[in-house]
């Protein structure tokens, strides 16, 4: 109002204004940017300068790592997990997280829909419900490219999450090869720069999954390609390892679980890999970082369970410039749920109705959200379609956990 010359009516005001819109409209739809009119304040086009180009998103995940496995958050394995303990040094890492339910594929729609497995129609190994919208159409809608690397069939149907490049894990040394790993997932940057678009990737590692590196079981299963896999970039023996305090540490248990953090290292070898190729793209300023598991280790009173090992997850956040180096959350409990919108409200999105998960952006900025003092997980079935529900409440003291299963019915 403080430039509108002195005498003009209150009706040419609003019609001066009512062209400059309609101009400014025009020329955003045939420019390709009217998408950017409904976006949050923080990357609305202003007069006179040029609309920001909203944040990339990377997210890396484990294939049941176990929460304290990695260094940062405990693990006394020596030397374990260098890549994600600098991945942590960098941003900042969550004391109490965890993933929604403890088992592969309905793991993952969980964090790409927002919603509890039993509201986004994949209980176990099915696909979501095609109503249920998904991070991936939303992005997709919104200009960004998408990619994923490994467990492509685990998040299904395929249509629904919209992805323009896609290598699974026959692709990617069975998912366990880091270079192959580095390779596309610089492709994809490479790619995303040529084509100025915003990006996503779902960078998904095999390891730790069995079959653990050096054991029979890897032997039987991958044959002559294993020849092809590389070894990690460190190997363990049993009496350098920790057993985890709920099995029992006797020799057996402890050559396995040798194997296990073998390929815990060479998890961490991709974690590495893929960061390479981010810091090489000369992207990773304008790109939230968020490294996971899917859910805790194939052990007993771990995957496929709501025990604390069954869900707890190594959650760590990079954002250059608005996460704070180092810092640790041990006061708020995030949850799987919790991803796809805050990965929406960070990049100035709208949130599709009906997910149950809410957007904790306010704690990668440092702030405090007072009413995340608990997560609800869940379980239903396992691969073999053996239903087992179960249910949990956790807090900072307590897990109650619920079986209706428990009197045989």
């Amino acid at each position: 109002s403080q430039d509108v010359p002195q005498g003009l009516g209150s009706q040419r005001v609003a019609q001066s204004m009512s062209n400059i819109l309609l101009t400014r409209r025009r020329f955003l739809k045939a420019a390709g940017l009217g998408s950017i009119l409904v976006a949050s304040g923080r990357f609305t086009a202003r007069a006179g300068n040029p609309p920001a180009k909203r944040p990339n998103i990377l997210l890396i995940t484990a294939d049941d790592m176990n929460w304290n496995a990695a260094g940062c958050f405990g693990g006394r394995t020596p030397e374990i997990t260098p890549n994600i303990d600098r991945l942590a040094s960098e941003g900042m890492r969550f004391e109490h997280a965890h993933i929604t339910i403890a088992v592969c594929q309905p793991s993952r729609s969980a964090l790409m829909t927002g919603r509890y497995p039993h509201r986004n129609g994949a209980e176990g190994f099915e696909p979501i419900d095609t109503s249920v919208p998904t991070l991936g159409e939303q992005l997709h809608g919104a200009g960004y490219l998408n990619s994923i690397l490994g467990k492509v069939t685990h998040l299904a149907p395929r249509e629904k999450f919209k992805w323009d490049m896609a290598q699974d894990f026959k692709e990617l040394g069975n998912g366990r090869n880091p270079q192959l790993y580095y390779k596309y997932a610089k492709d994809f940057f490479d790619q995303a720069a040529e084509q100025d678009k915003p990006f996503f990737l779902m960078a998904n590692s095999h390891d730790p999954h069995r079959p653990f590196h050096g054991s029979e079981q890897e032997q039987k299963s991958f044959g002559d390609v294993l020849t092809t896999i590389p070894a990690p970039s460190r190997m363990y023996k049993p009496e350098e390892i920790e057993v985890p305090g709920f099995l029992p540490d006797l020799p057996d248990v402890r050559k396995e679980i040798s194997q296990y953090y073998c390929s815990v290292r060479r998890c961490d070898d991709t974690v590495g890999a893929v960061m390479r190729a981010l810091r090489e793209s000369g992207q990773a300023g304008n790109t939230l970082v968020m490294f996971l598991s899917d859910n805790g280790m194939s052990l007993p009173f771990a995957k496929t369970n709501c025990y604390l090992n069954s869900t707890r997850t190594p959650w760590i956040a990079l954002w250059p410039g608005r996460t704070k180096p180092g810092l640790v959350d041990k006061q708020h409990f995030i949850s799987g749920i919790d991803f796809m919108p805050t990965a929406l409200d960070v990049v100035g999105l709208p949130l599709p109705e009906g997910m149950d998960g809410s957007s904790f952006l306010p704690l990668l900025l440092g702030k405090r959200q007072p009413e995340r003092d608990k997560v609800f997980t869940q379980f239903h079935e396992t691969s073999g379609r053996n239903r087992y529900p179960m249910r949990c409440v956790q807090n900072q003291r307590f897990g109650y956990i619920f079986n209706p299963w428990s009197d045989g019915q």
